[in-house]
């Protein structure tokens, strides 16, 4: 049996598990940052952000016309969640679910949608 001894038999070892924990690291950053990302979609000045279970609108305007993030889930449902603050400036709040979303866009009443979102973008 060959045994490696001294320095030179740590250092392999050493940055051999430097090598295996790098991997690790980078594959778990690269999943948690493509779950937690987040797509804007626009209306003119209205918007709409969705992660992959989570959404929300944003009314920039002043027309009187509400604002709604409006969705297709994995699980099929058809969802929708309204700014619900007017144009004030704010976004509205987060609407989240148990079911991925696979599908979404922001729409103004009265005035049409943007194009649709695909998940993952």
């Amino acid at each position: 049996m060959t045994r490696t001894t001294g320095t030179t038999g740590t250092t392999r070892r050493v940055a051999r598990t430097a090598a295996v924990l790098g991997g690790a690291i980078l594959l778990a950053l690269t999943t948690a940052t493509s779950a937690s990302a987040t797509v804007t979609r626009y209306h003119g000045s209205d918007a709409a952000q969705a992660t992959a279970y989570a959404m929300r609108a944003y009314d920039g305007e002043r027309d009187g016309n509400g604002v709604y993030a409006d969705a297709y889930l994995a699980n099929g449902a058809h969802v929708s969640q309204w700014d619900g603050n007017g144009a004030d400036g704010n976004w509205g709040p987060w609407a989240r679910y148990s079911s991925r979303i696979k599908q979404f866009r922001v729409c103004e009443d009265h005035k049409g949608c943007s194009s649709w979102s695909y998940w993952p973008s």
